[in-house]
């Protein structure tokens, strides 16, 4: 399947549903606060087909398909409508039949508020949902053999003979799959002797340690699983490095890597990395990359020292799923659900410090999302799994909940504010200049939206720039 035809896919498979999904929460909420909705529609106008009518309210299928719409009584999509708009909606009610119509504007601030927040919450509830839903029927894991990296001189890993290449198989009899796993079931272990089994050379061998914490087991290395092409790194560090020192400064996370790197554009930095049994000393000078971000050009996972003074790396990765119980599903799918939070907030935050170039978070169109998807959706397929498609279906339907809040005229959040202000005055502002700074700001944001596009088309998205 060619990249335009997998971008279409995971566009029609993501964005779609989740914009009707978004419009579904509208519609739950009108309802619990008695708003009258005259017609939900899937897909936007020219209508298609009427497809049924249930209480009040018309279901259509409409021409344009990309998302859908509900229409409540007195408001057409973001704006209150003229009194010659709501005769119009009036005979509508009046050949149906409705009783005791209630428009938007009928509807106290509270009723309202409901109703504005409708939307983007159900986008919310969606990605815990999804993240659920992967949790119960395969969740991602990785396997790798477990493999002893570097031992601290002096250490409780040195004293029991551990050595640089053995491979950590199991812990109390506990099979070992990921080097973050063994730091964690060793961490429980704090003061009491622990056994292992160890493959080195092909033979397996049992080895105890007590598990004593030694001084620097909480500074994080950083471990090296990319070389960029025609960066400096290129040529000079290897896959499998781990950095442990810039000139004087000791590298004691990938943060801290990142901000003496981008401080010292096209200026030679002394890099010290451990490899193999060797310490190397490499000169590189970071440069600006086409993002507008400053670096040696490698790509970097942090690995945390063990308690016991051991680096374990994980080598020989695969990833496979395994479907968890209920109980363990629904905490998983929580966990993920706040970690997409907390990433959010971080990412704005290194945006607004400067540590996150604007290039590098350059607003998407629904091209963009396609092009984001298209690859996640091609993943999928080759690992015939459901948890990529999904886990990015989730985050597209954060990323909506998110920018319909955001205090902007047109969107949801901008209708919020409308709200918070009356509370505040205590009286609603006039419905003719409501609606005119409404219409401004979607104009405004149509404006966007077509430079986004134009942008994404002719600077199409390399999703391994992100990575």
């Amino acid at each position: 399947m060619t990249d335009f035809l997998l971008g279409v896919a995971s566009f029609g498979l993501v964005l779609i549903p989740l914009v009707v999904i978004h419009e579904f929460g509208h519609f739950i909420a009108a309802k619990l606060v008695g708003i009258t909705v005259l017609e939900f529609g899937i897909g936007f106008p020219p209508r298609a087909k009427t497809l049924f009518q249930r209480g009040d309210t018309i279901y259509t299928l409409n021409w344009l398909p990309i998302g859908g719409f509900v229409r409540p009584y007195g408001e057409d999509f973001v704006k209150p409508k003229s009194e010659q708009e709501l005769s119009t909606d009036y005979q509508e009610i009046t050949e149906r039949g409705i009783k005791n119509p209630k428009s938007v504007f009928q509807a106290g601030p509270w009723e309202r508020m409901l109703f504005f927040v409708g939307g983007p919450g159900i986008n919310f509830v969606a990605a815990l949902v999804l993240f659920v839903v992967v949790a119960l029927i395969g969740w991602p894991f990785i396997r790798a053999d477990v493999t002893v990296y570097d031992v601290m001189p002096g250490s409780p890993a040195a004293e029991a003979g551990l050595q640089q290449g053995d491979i950590i198989v199991t812990l109390n009899g506990q099979p070992v799959e990921s080097a973050d796993e063994f730091n964690e079931l060793i961490d429980r272990e704090t003061g009491e002797p622990v056994d292992l089994l160890i493959e080195r050379d092909g033979e397996q061998f049992d080895l105890s340690v007590t598990a004593r914490a030694v001084e620097s087991s909480d500074t994080e290395r950083v471990y090296i699983t990319g070389i960029m092409d025609d960066m400096p790194a290129e040529g000079k560090l290897e896959v499998d490095d781990i950095i442990i020192q810039v000139d004087d400064v000791e590298v004691t996370s990938i943060e801290q890597l990142q901000e003496y790197t981008q401080g010292h554009e096209d200026q030679e930095i002394d890099v010290t990395v451990i490899r193999g049994d060797e310490t190397l000393v490499i000169p590189i000078a970071p440069v600006e990359d086409t993002d507008g971000v400053v670096r040696m050009g490698i790509q970097i996972v942090p690995v945390k020292p063990a308690i016991i003074g051991l680096t374990a790396v994980n080598r020989d990765a695969e990833r496979y799923t395994r479907a968890l119980p209920l109980g363990e599903a629904l905490q998983t799918g929580w966990d993920e659900f706040a970690s997409v939070h907390t990433q959010l907030y971080d990412f704005v935050r290194d945006l607004i410090r400067g540590d996150i170039a604007p290039s590098a978070a350059r607003p998407v169109s629904p091209v963009g999302i396609g092009q984001l998807g298209g690859p996640v959706l091609e993943q999928s397929l080759d690992e015939n799994a459901m948890y990529p498609i999904v886990f990015f279906a989730a985050l597209i339907s954060v990323a909506l909940a998110v920018t319909n809040l955001l205090p902007i005229p047109g969107l949801d959040g901008g209708r919020i504010l409308f709200v918070i202000i009356e509370l505040i005055r205590g009286k609603p502002m006039e419905p003719e200049r409501e609606g005119l700074i409404h219409f401004i700001g979607i104009m405004l944001l149509l404006g966007i939206i077509a430079i986004t596009l134009v942008n994404d088309i002719v600077n199409p998205i390399d999703i391994n720039s992100l990575r």
